[in-house]
This record gives C-alpha cells, structure tokens and sequence, in this order.
C-alpha cells in the first residue's frame, strides 16, 4: 500500500510542477504580446514549434518506451 501512496504523491507533484510551467508560460506570452508588442502569429508559430519536442519528452520519460 505504500507503493501506490508514494505514486500518486509523486504523480501529483508532476502535475503541480507542469501546470506551474504552464502558467509561467501563459504569463511569459501575455507579457511578450502587450509590453514588446509581439505579434500573437508569432508567439503561436513557436507554441506549436515547441509543442514536438516537449510532448516527446514528456512521453517518453521513464524510458520504458510503451505507448
């Protein structure tokens, strides 16, 4: 019974960790957009262009290699 305990512990860590990154990088555009004027085409054409690798790492951690 601890094994589960100690995942989920950890599983909600993840998550807290990862909606923190996220809400940086909300905040990190919104800031880019209305102080530096960057036009929001741009900031979507690097969202999707980082999206590949993120989401691979994201899947692949742990190095089991399932899918």
């Amino acid at each position: 019974m601890d094994k589960i305990d100690t995942h989920t512990q950890k599983t909600s860590f993840i998550s807290a960790k990862t909606f923190g990154i996220c809400l940086a990088g909300v905040v990190i555009a919104i800031i880019a957009v209305t102080l530096f004027k960057v036009p929001i085409s741009t900031i979507g054409t690097a969202a999707i262009l980082l999206a590949c690798p993120l989401l691979h790492v994201l899947m692949m951690r742990g190095g089991n290699h399932k899918h």
